[in-house]
């Protein structure tokens, strides 16, 4: 179908459609419209009138001669601050204000104030003037207030600080001595707990035990590295010093070398070294031993152990001896004192071995034997460390007490100075300066163009705003294009709200509508066209099913009359009846039901005996039948496809009426035996949900959708009269000369449809 509009252009009939749907809330538009400016009427009348008047006020600060930031009252203030403006418009200051003009009792509250006046605010101008507005009921009350406003401010504030001044005072010295003497106690609290405690005592014997669990660690340290040197020892050749090679001796002496290596210093490490005849100054908290640190110089290490120096002297002999063999004989002398040398020297070595043997043994004993000693004390280390934390915190906290009282007798000694030097307290500066505007004889409110401004948005907001929102909750589609654009199938036509005696009366003559166009006979061959625009992949459109979302939708009147459509062409046509439940085709052919299509499923009767026959011609009926159990279940088998396999050759067009899809499982496996589906939607009743719910069943089936049929469209309505003017009476009463043949019938209604792209 062609474009109607180019992008971004205003469609003016669609425009023109959604303002119309606003018809149908006229009544309603015309109740929300009278009550807005019914509401505005009745705050004019019955409001009370307010006047309003816009003061100066001066405001200047000096500061207090002495200050102390713990007293607010005597921090200096050179211009008013948010605390001096909140003060000014306190409910305190305006209550008592309102007292002494005497618009409220003595005893009056500030809900009995707000009556009389309403609105008190202030706004700062400059650095020294600030903006007092007034609104009241009274003419005399907003031309005084701001002025008694101001001095009541300063009765206020003189008396609020002669009271704070007299009774300060009189606390602040009590307290003062009572701080006094919990100084003094404090002081002696903490020479007493320190002597009957000992805490130098303690400390000395703490700084003594500080050391032990690190000798412990250490210790500890030690003898896991002797116990792993002595298991690599365990891997070596084990036996007497004597019978090992010479090889093994060397190995197992580097072996205990490296472990004494371990412990040595080397040139340029850091080592400890107490002071001689230092002293640690007493502290409540443990202190270390003072220790300094001494650089390893290269002559306090040896650079080689004796049995490195043997082994190195045995390699030097060995390649002597390996040097004079080429010159002597093995008988001469002097290769036999390289000879002894030799053996002296291997002597010497397993000497070596016995001895670092040995020390290693009595160096394990001795650090077991410490670490025995050492563990014992911890006892000891821990007693002395919790006695010594205890104290330290006990005493620690008498001391924190005593330091408070101290500063706090300090503070309140200043304060009290600075309360009894600033008697004289006029530091600020305040005074009325006059009106910046004043309204006393017209009031500000009600305001009459205000009021009429606002009775008119609220009329307006109220007609427009309920029916919009009513138009967007309504889930129901009303016309072609917001079914389409809902469900993205084609809109194939429309069936206009009719009488149903008329619309029922499928046997009507052939000639009906040969002499002039019948607006609603239009609507039939309408959609007969479209059915035939739109044919199955297969390019099929001889088995038509008509159905719906749900019951009462229109779907038995429209199949009848599209069979009837399709039968005015000259079209052999067969109307089946498929709703075996409620099944009431029969009743508008005017045909028996006793035979139908329960008995040819289950073979009761042929397929001729079942078959009725119509008034019209051409037009052929299968009745549904009595309601038989089971029934429904064998439009699901092959029985059922074997019967429209035999139709289809008998007859051009056949139109199958289905029960609903939402519910029944008929419908939808029914697909399998037609050509397509046209889906029946009434208008302003069925929801969007239940036909989008419908559709999906029907896809989900493979099904084929011709397109969707709007019914029960009334067309007395405006909105709906505009959306279909071509499916109305009017249009046809239009038309003059001779009217179409059926066939040109039903091509006028397709071009009806390219007439109106609102309706495609």
């Amino acid at each position: 179908m062609p474009e109607t509009q180019t992008k971004g252009k205003i469609d003016v009939s669609t425009l023109l459609g959604s303002v119309l749907s606003y018809a149908k809330h006229g009544r309603l538009m015309a109740a929300m419209a009278s009550i807005g400016i019914l509401a505005g009427m009745v705050y004019f009348v019955y409001s009370t009138p307010l006047y309003t008047s816009r003061s100066l006020v001066y405001v200047r600060g000096f500061g207090a001669p002495v200050q102390n930031a713990e007293v607010v009252e005597t921090v200096q203030k050179i211009a008013f601050n948010r605390h001096t403006m909140s003060e000014f418009s306190s409910q305190r200051n305006i209550t008592e204000t309102a007292r002494r003009m005497g618009l409220v009792g003595k005893n009056a509250v500030w809900e009995d104030v707000i009556k009389v006046v309403p609105k008190v605010t202030l706004a700062a101008v400059d650095a020294s003037h600030m903006e007092v507005s007034v609104m009241a009921k009274d003419a005399d009350v907003v031309r005084r207030f701001a002025e008694e406003l101001v001095v009541t401010y300063r009765m206020i504030q003189e008396a609020t600080w002669a009271h704070f001044r007299d009774s300060a005072l009189d606390r602040y010295a009590k307290e003062l001595d009572a701080l006094n003497a919990k100084a003094q106690e404090g002081t002696r609290s903490l020479s007493k707990f320190e002597r009957e405690e000992h805490i130098t005592e303690a400390t000395i014997e703490q700084t003594r035990l500080n050391e032990l669990p690190r000798d412990i660690v250490v210790t500890k340290e030690i003898i896991l590295k002797m116990q792993e040197a002595r298991s690599k020892l365990a891997s070596l050749p084990r036996g007497d010093n004597q019978s090992l090679p010479l090889s093994a001796v060397v190995e197992e002496l580097s072996l205990l070398s490296s472990f004494e290596k371990e412990r040595e210093v080397k040139v340029g490490d850091l080592v400890r070294k107490p002071l001689a005849g230092g002293s640690t100054p007493v502290s409540t908290a443990p202190v270390a031993p003072t220790t300094s640190k001494i650089v390893v110089q290269p002559n306090m290490v040896d650079e080689l152990a004796p049995w490195q120096q043997m082994v190195k002297d045995r390699r030097i002999m060995e390649d002597q001896q390996a040097q004079m063999a080429k010159i002597y004989l093995p008988d001469h002398r002097a290769m036999k004192e390289i000879a002894d040398k030799l053996s002296a020297n291997e002597r010497a070595t397993r000497a070596e071995l016995t001895v670092m043997r040995q020390r290693f043994d009595l160096e394990e004993e001795q650090q077991k034997t410490k670490l025995k000693m050492l563990e014992a004390r911890l006892p000891e280390y821990y007693k002395a460390n919790e006695t010594l934390g205890m104290t330290a915190q006990t005493y620690g906290d008498i001391e924190k007490n005593k330091n408070l009282w101290d500063t706090a007798r300090e503070r309140l000694a200043s304060k009290v100075a600075v309360i009894a030097f600033s008697e004289d307290r006029d530091w600020v500066e305040i005074s009325f300066k006059g009106h910046m505007s004043l309204r006393d004889k017209v009031p500000v409110s009600p305001n009459k163009m205000k009021l009429l401004t606002i009775s008119l948005l609220l009329a307006v907001g109220g007609a427009i705003g309920l029916p919009t929102l009513l138009n967007m909750m309504d889930s129901r589609f009303t016309t072609i294009a917001q079914l389409e654009s809902s469900t993205g199938l084609k809109g194939i036509g429309i069936v206009p709200r009719t009488a149903k005696e008329v619309l029922e009366n499928v046997m009507r003559s052939p000639a009906v509508g040969a002499e002039a166009p019948n607006y609603l006979l239009e609507n039939f061959r309408l959609v007969r066209s479209h059915i035939a625009l739109h044919p199955s992949k297969k390019g099929k459109t001889q088995v038509v099913m008509v159905t719906s979302a749900r019951a009462s939708e229109g779907k038995s009147s429209l199949s009848s009359n599209l069979a009837w459509a399709f039968q005015s062409m000259g079209a052999r046509t067969l109307l089946i009846d498929c709703d075996l439940r409620r099944g009431r085709l029969h009743k508008l052919a005017r045909v028996p039901n006793s035979k139908g299509l329960t008995n040819l499923l289950i073979g009761n009767v042929s397929l001729d005996e079942s078959i009725c026959k119509t008034e019209v011609p051409l037009l052929d009926l299968l009745p549904c039948g009595p309601v038989i159990t089971g029934t429904t279940d064998i439009l699901c088998q092959k029985v059922f496809e074997d019967l429209m396999t035999e139709l289809r050759e008998r007859y051009d067009q056949i139109i199958v009426d289905t029960p609903p899809v939402l519910g029944l499982s008929e419908t939808s496996t029914l697909q399998r035996v037609v050509d397509g589906v046209v889906v029946v939607v009434r208008a302003e009743a069925t929801p969007r949900k239940d036909v989008l719910d419908a559709l999906n069943l029907l896809f989900k089936a493979g099904a084929h959708v011709f397109g969707l049929v709007m019914n029960d469209i009334d067309l007395t309505r405006v909105a709906n009269y505009y959306n279909n003017y071509y499916y109305s009476p009017s249009y046809y009463n239009d038309l003059a000369g001779p009217s179409d043949s059926d066939d040109q019938g039903g091509n006028s209604g397709g071009r009806t449809s390219s007439s109106n792209p609102s309706q495609g």
